[in-house]
């Protein structure tokens, strides 16, 4: 999965989505209440097994999609690849789970309930190699948790049927030829009023008007087949047509281009000279 598919997904904040989300991760917490995993077995009922389990899953739903919403668009700019997303996602999650685990630890082997008095007696008992265990157990169920659901996802989804569009008038006969041997590749249902393309590791997402596609080619391919076509690059992952350009805000000494999709797509120095020319900056 993409970095962008994988911030729809866990941190895409409607209804539809969290639900879609609150299911996949019950089902999970049913599975590992049933399973049992680091000792959990040894709970006396299998309620409190499940509840304990469904607990800590519900907690790690709420939390992701905050977490995705704030770890995903910044790394998608930086150009993070998704694999090291994914993992750095994983471990945010892993540290914001941890103290959940701790306070049922505390809970489960107090014999009066949770006190201050005894939570104190037990985090100066348990060891560090302990807490280092711990969440290293932590650490490897959420990532396989996080990556199992997002392929089950990924998998169940179906793409959207294609319908049949006229593409709206192109402001004049040039720009129409110049850009039609890239504007092809999109699906109809898309229209064919680019707006920019981003990479994503192999891929390329193109997004128009209508929605967005990803397209497996170089940015650099993609850039010659629209030659003429009224955009240009401006960051070694980034192409953006100029009629997409809504406002430059400058953060410092850094550059960002927001587009009237919402999209906010930053620019590379060597580009600036560029921008100048076209009158943008």
């Amino acid at each position: 999965m993409t970095l962008t598919e994988l911030e729809e997904f866990w941190g895409k904040p409607t209804i539809r989505n969290e639900l879609r989300k609150t299911l996949y991760m019950g089902a999970a917490g049913i599975v590992l209440g049933l399973i049992g995993p680091f000792d959990s077995y040894n709970l006396p009922q299998a309620f409190a097994r499940h509840l304990y389990w469904l607990s800590l899953i519900m907690i790690s739903s709420l939390m992701s999609g905050p977490l995705a919403r704030g770890m995903f668009p910044p790394m998608n700019r930086a150009g993070f690849s998704p694999l090291l997303g994914f993992a750095l996602f994983s471990v945010a999650m892993s540290i914001g789970i941890f103290p959940f685990v701790i306070f049922n630890e505390i809970y489960l082997s107090s014999p009066q309930g949770v006190t201050w008095d005894y939570s104190l007696e037990f985090l100066g008992y348990v060891g560090g190699w302990d807490y280092i265990e711990w969440f290293g157990q932590v650490l490897v169920l959420t990532t396989v948790l996080i990556g199992a659901i997002s392929m089950i996802h990924r998998a169940v989804q179906k793409p959207a049927p294609a319908t049949p569009s006229t593409p709206p008038p192109a402001p004049d006969a040039t720009t129409e030829v110049a850009g039609q041997k890239f504007l092809k590749r999109l699906a109809p249902n898309l229209g064919h009023e680019l707006l920019c393309l981003s990479m994503e590791d192999h891929y390329l997402r193109a997004f128009t008007t209508k929605g967005d596609q990803l397209i497996l080619m170089r940015l650099k391919d993609a850039a010659s087949e629209l030659e003429g076509y009224p955009g240009l690059q401006v960051h070694r992952s980034h192409w953006v047509a100029l009629s997409a350009i809504r406002e430059v805000k400058r953060d410092g000494r850094r550059i960002i281009l927001q587009l009237k999709n919402d999209h906010e797509v930053p620019v590379s120095r060597s580009y600036v000279d560029e921008l100048k020319e076209q009158g943008i900056l």
